[in-house]
Parts: structure tokens; sequence; C-alpha cells
């Protein structure tokens, strides 16, 4: 769920997984397995990636989206 919410916080800013990446301070892959669903990211990246899309992390972690 945490990862089709910033996917989709992602293509409403019209914004990459490359461009996340890069502001967050990890790879492309590591934010491609969050979106996929095969990791999950640490509250300390969660909040980074809250910062950078300028939501909160309730929107992010919302399991009624």
């Amino acid at each position: 769920m945490i990862g089709k919410n910033i996917s989709e916080l992602l293509y409403e800013q019209r914004k990459t997984q490359v461009w996340l990446a890069q502001q967050c301070g990890v790879t492309k892959g590591h934010i491609n397995q969050i979106i996929t669903g095969k990791a999950y990211p640490s509250v300390q990246l969660l909040l980074k990636i809250s910062k950078v899309l300028s939501v909160s992390i309730d929107k992010i972690v919302d399991t009624n989206s």
C-alpha cells in the first residue's frame, strides 16, 4: 500500500522514481522495490519522501486510498 501511494503521488506530481531517489539520496532500485512492495522504507526514508513530495506521512501510509 505504501508503494502504491508513493507511485500515485509521483504520477500526480509528474515526478519520476529517478527524481525521487536522487532527492532522497537512495538508488532508483530501492525506490522501485518500495513501490513494487518488495521492500519497506525506513522511518527516516519515509520522512524524506514525505518532505520531498510535500505530503504528510499519513498520506503515504494511508491504507484507505
